[in-house]
């Protein structure tokens, strides 16, 4: 079984790309706000929620993308210690699109939650045609150094058998960061070995 989302492209690249960011600080720490950039670029084309992404929706290209994430730098800009925590994403998130007359709702899952858990709604949110952004943080396996303290999306997942959720059932997530997608096992990356936990947002609109 295998589902990804139909997810568009800005030029030649497949999503948003944190190190086009004219700003040097986003380029160290936007990933959330690129992040948020491709979800309401997503919710523009596919969810009809135009109003989101002022640039050609038909044709997305960098330098429009480019206004759009210093734009969102605003409401989610780095800081220190980064946007540690899920709520603080949905916070910054929310007002930006309240300011643009929309509401998307977001229900955090905390990365302390059970695996199953975490993999159901994952699939639930795929199948409503909607991103996951993804928060990780320390991580103990050099395997995912890619995504240690990190924002991302997940945009597909597939798994062999009848059941994803059974003992011997290998789910995987696509995830897309930095313009490039990957297969990764879910519970190798969400199962960090470390007290201190991210999460990921559920979006309902």
């Amino acid at each position: 079984m295998e589902k990804k989302l139909d997810f568009f492209y800005i030029g030649d690249s497949y999503g948003g790309n944190q190190d086009w960011c004219l700003d040097h600080m986003m380029q160290l720490g936007g990933c959330a706000a690129i992040t948020a950039c491709d979800s309401a670029l997503y919710f523009a084309l596919h969810h009809g929620k135009t109003s989101l992404y002022k640039g050609d929706l038909e044709k997305p290209d960098q330098d429009e993308y480019l206004y759009f994430t210093e734009e969102m730098k605003e409401y989610l800009h780095p800081r220190w210690c980064g946007i540690d925590k899920p709520e603080i994403y949905v916070e910054g998130f929310t007002r930006f699109l309240e300011d643009k007359g929309e509401k998307v709702t977001m229900t955090v899952l905390p990365g302390t939650a059970d695996e199953r858990e975490a993999e159901e709604r994952i699939m639930e949110q795929i199948e409503k045609d909607l991103p996951v952004p993804i928060l990780i943080l320390n991580h103990e396996n050099p395997a995912m150094e890619d995504y240690v303290w990190h924002w991302f999306l997940l945009i597909g997942y597939r798994y062999e058998g009848k059941n994803a959720l059974s003992e011997e059932g290998r789910f995987q997530v696509q995830t897309l960061t930095y313009s490039e997608a990957k297969w990764v096992d879910f519970r190798s990356l969400w199962n960090t070995g470390r007290e201190e936990k991210g999460g990921i947002i559920l979006y309902s609109l």
